[in-house]
């Protein structure tokens, strides 16, 4: 009869313990390893976009719109719509008909044709073929996004509007202040139908930025534009201070305020990254390149400008 040894209990304690170590060793590698990843990922979505903006430019000689957005149609004897037979309403009351944004326009290219195919571009989004905003696109999802997916936008008494799928990624419309870009044109590449042509971005392709990461973790925005009567609000349990509620043309667009990236204050039209230490963009050359979070505020509005005059170094 031959005896088998088992383990007492100090070697069992012994064993477990090493494990633990050894878990507790390899457990932020494989976090790293899923943030790198990720990471990746959304740069390979950037760079796709970047890419589209190109082959639309080539087809049409210009990138395209920030927004499709149509001014209120004057009906004979110079008398306007009732709705509109009053003083100019604030801009969350305003008409962004019909809305789509540049995302929903560069379908064909991020090859989406057949999705593109089922919209009326001279519809509002709202209008539209029912679900159709609500069609969740990987392009436009960023994998480290949290808050990526379907999602409600809602009115400025937090009625749902639509029921829309977010896009990680928002259009730079320029450096701009405290006002509010609304329709007005910007000083970036991408605005309220915007026609800006690769020859008009005179500070250099390679040193402005087309489109930015402007993640669900801080304000959910659909990609099908900007959706007339809705609001882009901060999202709750945002990592900043501030809840800000903004009207629609913040859906498809950001810009470069007085703030650096990752700021604390960040409100819903800034560009904002899941991505420690950094946000991801791809420039109006078709590059996709990170830029830090600790870049200073002169040198992130040269970057949003397409023909400031601003030199740019390599600091950033």
């Amino acid at each position: 009869m031959r005896s088998h040894r088992g383990f007492t209990l100090i070697e069992l304690l012994v064993v477990i313990a090493l494990i633990a170590v050894l878990l507790g060793l390899l457990l932020p590698a494989v976090q790293q390893a899923r943030a790198a990843a990720a990471r990746v990922g959304c740069a390979n979505n950037l760079k796709q976009i970047g890419l589209a903006l190109h082959g639309y430019a080539a087809a049409q000689g210009r990138f395209p719109p920030g927004f499709i957005y149509t001014e209120p149609v004057v009906v004979p004897g110079g008398v306007t719509p009732k709705v509109w037979d009053r003083p100019p309403p604030i801009e969350f009351l305003r008409s962004y008909n019909p809305g789509w944004g540049w995302a929903a326009v560069l379908l064909p290219q991020v090859e989406q044709d057949p999705l593109s195919r089922r919209i009326n571009y001279q519809l509002p989004i709202g209008e539209s073929e029912p679900g159709l905003a609500a069609t969740t696109l990987k392009v436009y999802t960023c994998p480290a996004d949290t808050r990526a997916g379907v999602f409600d936008v809602a009115d400025t008494y937090a009625f749902p509007v639509l029921s829309a799928a977010t896009n990680s990624y928002a259009g730079n419309s320029g450096a701009n202040g405290t006002e509010f870009f609304g329709v007005k044109p910007g000083s970036g590449v991408l605005f309220a139908n915007s026609r800006v042509k690769v020859g008009e971005v005179t500070d250099g392709t390679s040193q402005t930025i087309a489109v930015g990461e402007r993640a669900g973790i801080l304000a959910q925005a659909p990609w099908a534009g900007a959706v007339t009567y809705g609001t882009v609000t901060t999202t709750p349990a945002a990592p900043v201070y501030v809840s800000v509620m903004l009207p629609a043309p913040a859906m498809p667009l950001a810009r470069v305020g007085f703030k650096k990236l990752h700021d604390p204050w960040a409100e819903p039209d800034d560009f904002f990254s899941p991505h420690p230490g950094l946000v991801q963009f791809a420039f109006a050359d078709g590059s996709v390149r990170p830029v830090r979070t600790g870049t200073d505020v002169p040198v992130l509005r040269a970057l949003a400008t397409r023909a400031g005059g601003e030199t740019v170094g390599a600091e950033w």
